[in-house]
C-alpha cells in the first residue's frame, strides 16, 4: 500500500469520526448534572439525525427514549464513534470494547493522564487504542462538534455555524473563538475539534481531511505545543494553498530558553522560531483570538493580495488618517494612483477633498446616490498600482444609522456591487464601518457576498497584511523548504566527534567544532592546537604574523567571559607568556574543565560581524539562525530564523529579514558584504545538520563578512546523545 493510500485511509477514518452517522455515549447517565446525560441532550437539541446509543452496564432501561446497552460490543448496529464520559482509569477497558465493536474512533474527555495523572496510564491508553484499531481524540478535551451535521459533543456549549474549522488545545479558548465569531455576520465554524494531549491523533493528521471537507474555507488553530511540529509543517505546506491556516500560539515566552548554552539558544525565545517556521510553511500567525477569527474569515473568502500596495476609499478625513497610519505601521504601502485613475475620479467626484491616496469623498454621498462608492471603488481597483482596497468610514451604516433619505435604501445593493469587484479584478477588499460592531443589512450583504467587515480599522488592516503575507507565500512556496529533516532521519554519525563531547555540557571544544566544520567543507580561519608552550611558539612562527590564542575546552563556551582569549600576540616570548596565562585563567575559571590546549590562529582582518547558528526547537526541530553578530548580539537581538533544511530562497530571506540591512549593504563609506558568500555558508550549515543529526546547537559568532568572502572567527557545536 502506498503512502497516499495510507493517508487516504486515515482521512476516511477521520471522516467517519467527524461525520459520524452513529454515536455510542459510554457512561450515559440519567442524572442531568452528568456529562453522560448532557451529551444526549446536546445531540437531540442540536438536530443530530444519526443513531444514538447510550452505554452503561448499570442501567437496563431507556434514557431519554434511547435503549441502553451494557457495552459498545452489545450494540447490534454499526457504531462510527464512541463518546467516552468515564473516569480516566476505565478508559483502557472502554477502548478494548470499542475495538471489539469495530468503532472508528473514541472521544475521551477525561483529564488525569499525562498532565496530572497516574504514571503510565496515557501510554496504556494509547497502546490499547492502537492494538484495537481505534483512533483516539483527546484526552483532556472539551469535546468535538460538527455544526453542519448537528453532532455537538461539547458539553452544553455551542458555536455559530459557518465555514471555519477550529482545532484547539484549550476548550475555553475554543469557546472564546466562538464568542468572537458570534458577533460577526456570516462567520462561524464547520467543526470544532479538541486536540488535548495529542496522545494519538495529532494536529497534522486532521489537515488532509479538512482540506477536502465540505463547509471548510479556512482552519483556525490554538496551539500550546505540538508533539510533532515538523510533521505539521510538512502537512500544512501541502494544504495552505487550498485551505488557509491561521494559528494562535501559546507558550512563547523565553522561560524555556534560560538554560541555553549559546547565543543562538538564548535568541530563540519569544516564539521567534515558531513564527518563522509558520511563515515558511504558509501558516498565518495571529496574536489574539478575535484577530484570528477575522483573519481566517478574510483568507477563506478573499483572493490573496498580489503585493503590498493598499488604496483607501473613505467618506471621512479622520478615517483616511487612521487608515493610512495603520497601513504604514503594518509595513504596507500607500501607492500613488495613476494619472488616468485620478482623472477618472475627478470626473466622478469633482468636488472631493482629496483624490490622491487616500481617496476622500467626504460630504458627497448626500448629494447623490450611494452608487458613487461603487464607481469610485471600481476605478481604484482597476488601477495597476493597487493590490488591495480598504473601504473605511460610514458606508455600511447609512440605511440603519444615517439620515434616512431615499439614497440609503440602495446601500445593500451597492454593497453587493462593491463586493463583486473582488472577483472581477482579483483584488481583496476589506470594509471598516464606524458602526461595524452593531451590524446592518449592508454589512450583512458584504459578508454574504464574501467581503469581510470590521468594527476596528486596525483589524481590517491586519487582515490585509495577512493577505499580503499569504499571497507572498503562494508565489514562492515551491522555492521553500519541504521540512524533510527531523531529529531521527538522515545523516552519518561520527563516533570520533561524539567522543570529544564535553561530559556535562554536551559541547564540543572549539578545536573539534572547527575540525567538524572543516571536514564538511565549511572553511574557517586556519587553526592549530598547541598542547605545550613550545608547540604554540612553533605554530605561531609558521603563521608569519600576529596570532590569536584561545583555550580550547568543551567546558568553557563563553571564552571572553572566562578571560581565555589573547589577540595580536607576536614573538616567542609573548606567545609563551600568553599560553601560560590562558591555561592559568582557564583553570581558575573552572578547575574541573577539560583543557585540551590552546588554539592558535592567524589574526584576520576585521569584517562586518554576523552570527550564524542552529537551535533544536522542541516543536520545529532543527532551525537555522542568521543575524547581526559580535559581542552585543543578544543586546541587538536582530536575528531571523528558518526551519532546516533551507533552500537558497530561504537563505536569502534570512538575510532580507534582519533589520540591520545597512550591515549588509554598507553605510557611511563602508562597503557592502558578499551576500552570495553568506548564502553559501548558510546552505553549507544546512547540509552539515543533515549529515550530523546529533547536532542540537551550533554557534558561529562572529562570522566576518567582506566584500569578497567570509571568515568564521569562533565556533561552538553542541551535540545530543544519539539515543535521544
Amino acid at each position: 500500500m502506498t503512502g497516499n493510500q495510507l493517508q487516504q485511509g486515515e482521512t476516511d477514518r477521520l471522516s467517519q469520526i467527524l461525520e459520524a452517522e452513529s454515536i455510542a455515549v459510554v457512561g450515559a447517565s440519567k442524572e442531568p448534572s452528568k456529562r453522560g446525560h448532557q451529551t444526549l441532550v446536546d445531540l437531540e437539541s442540536s438536530g443530530y439525525d444519526g443513531e444514538i446509543y447510550p452505554v452503561n452496564p448499570k442501567y437496563d432501561t431507556q434514557i431519554r427514549g434511547h435503549e441502553v446497552y451494557p457495552s459498545v460490543e452489545a450494540i447490534p448496529d454499526k457504531v462510527d464513534l464512541a463518546f467516552v464520559a468515564t473516569p480516566a482509569h476505565i478508559v483502557p477497558s472502554v477502548l478494548e470494547d470499542c475495538g471489539a465493536a469495530g468503532v472508528a474512533g473514541a472521544v475521551v474527555i477525561a483529564a488525569g493522564f499525562s498532565e496530572v495523572g497516574e504514571d503510565g496510564l496515557e501510554e496504556r491508553v494509547l497502546e490499547t487504542a492502537r492494538n484495537h484499531g481505534v483512533r483516539l481524540v483527546g484526552p483532556n478535551i472539551q469535546g468535538i462538534a460538527n455544526f453542519h451535521t448537528g453532532m455537538n459533543l461539547l458539553g452544553g456549549y455551542d458555536l455559530p455555524k459557518g465555514n471555519l474549522a477550529l482545532l484547539s488545545q484549550s476548550g475555553n479558548v475554543a469557546l472564546e473563538f466562538g464568542s468572537h465569531a458570534a458577533g460577526l455576520p456570516e462567520v462561524g465554524f464547520s467543526v470544532n475539534v479538541g486536540i488535548g494531549n495529542e496522545t494519538d491523533l495529532q494536529f497534522h493528521e486532521y489537515l488532509p481531511y479538512l482540506d477536502q471537507a465540505a463547509h471548510t474555507d479556512a482552519i483556525v488553530l490554538y496551539v500550546d505545543g505540538m508533539s510533532d511540529g515538523r510533521r505539521f509543517l510538512r502537512e500544512a505546506r501541502k494544504r495552505v494553498a487550498d485551505t488557509p491556516i491561521v494559528a494562535v500560539k501559546g507558550g512563547v515566552t523565553e522561560a524555556g530558553q534560560k538554560s541555553a548554552a549559546s547565543h543562538t539558544g538564548s535568541l530563540a525565545g519569544e516564539g521567534a522560531v515558531v513564527d518563522a517556521a509558520y511563515r515558511q510553511a504558509g501558516v498565518v500567525r495571529a496574536e489574539r483570538s478575535d484577530e484570528a477569527v477575522q483573519i481566517a474569515n478574510a483568507l477563506g473568502k478573499l483572493p490573496a493580495a498580489r503585493g503590498e500596495n493598499v488604496a483607501i476609499l473613505t467618506d471621512g478625513g479622520g478615517n483616511a488618517t487612521l487608515g493610512a497610519d495603520a497601513i504604514v505601521d503594518a509595513g504596507l504601502e500607500l501607492p500613488e494612483l495613476t494619472r488616468e485613475t485620478r482623472e477618472r475620479l475627478r470626473e466622478l467626484v469633482p468636488d472631493a477633498p482629496n483624490l490622491s491616496n487616500p481617496v476622500d469623498i467626504m460630504g458627497l454621498q448626500g448629494e447623490g446616490d450611494l452608487s458613487i462608492f461603487y464607481e469610485c471603488a471600481k476605478t481604484i481597483v482597476s488601477d495597476p498600482n493597487v493590490d488591495s482596497l480598504l473601504l473605511t468610514g460610514a458606508f455600511g451604516a447609512y440605511e440603519t444609522y444615517g439620515p434616512g433619505d431615499d439614497t440609503s435604501d440602495q446601500e445593500p445593493d451597492v454593497a453587493r456591487d462593491i463586493a463583486s469587484l473582488t472577483e472581477a479584478y482579483d483584488v481583496p477588499i476589506a470594509v471598516h464601518c464606524i458602526y461595524g460592531t452593531q451590524g446592518s443589512p449592508a454589512l450583512t450583504a458584504f459578508e454574504e457576498a464574501g467581503v469581510p467587515t470590521y468594527g476596528s480599522i486596525d483589524t481590517a488592516v491586519s487582515s490585509l497584511e495577512k493577505l499580503v503575507e499569504y499571497g507572498t507565500h503562494l508565489t514562492s512556496s515551491d522555492q521553500k523548504s519541504t521540512f524533510r529533516h527531523d531529529r531521527s532521519t538522515g545523516g552519518r554519525h561520527s563516533e570520533n566527534v561524539l567522543q570529544r563531547k564535553g561530559e556535562e555540557t554536551g559541547t564540543l571544544s572549539e578545536f573539534h567544532s572547527r575540525r567538524l566544520l572543516a571536514d564538511s567543507g565549511i572553511g574557517s580561519v586556519q587553526f592549530e592546537l598547541a598542547t605545550t608552550p613550545g608547540e604554540a611558539i612553533d605554530l605561531a612562527s609558521a603563521f608569519d604574523g600576529p596570532v590569536a590564542m584561545k583555550v580550547s575546552s568543551p567546558d568553557i563556551v563563553h571564552k571572553t567571559d572566562a578571560g581565555v582569549v589573547a589577540l595580536n600576540v607576536e614573538g616567542d616570548d609573548d606567545v609563551k607568556a600568553a599560553y601560560d596565562r590562558l591555561v592559568t585563567s582557564a583553570n581558575a575559571y573552572d578547575p574541573n574543565a577539560d583543557v585540551e590546549g590552546v588554539l592558535v590562529t592567524p589574526m584576520v582582518e576585521e569584517g562586518t560581524e554576523f552570527i550564524v547558528g542552529v537551535v533544536d526547537d522542541d516543536e520545529v526541530g532543527p532551525t537555522l539562525m542568521f543575524g547581526v553578530g559580535g559581542v552585543f548580539v543578544e543586546v541587538l537581538d536582530d536575528v531571523a530564523f528558518r526551519a532546516l533544511p533551507v533552500t537558497e530562497y530561504d537563505a536569502e530571506c534570512l538575510l532580507d529579514e534582519i533589520d540591520g540591512q545597512s550591515f549588509l549593504d554598507g553605510a557611511r563609506g563602508t562597503p557592502g558584504v558578499d551576500r552570495d558568500a553568506l548564502v553559501d555558508l548558510l546552505l553549507r550549515i544546512s547540509d552539515l545538520v543533515e549529515q550530523y543529526p546529533e547536532i542540537s546547537e551550533l554557534d558561529l559568532n562572529p562570522v566576518f563578512a567582506y566584500e569578497d568572502g567570509t571568515a568564521i572567527v569562533d565556533a561552538s557545536i553542541t551535540l545530543r546523545d544519539t539515543e535521544e
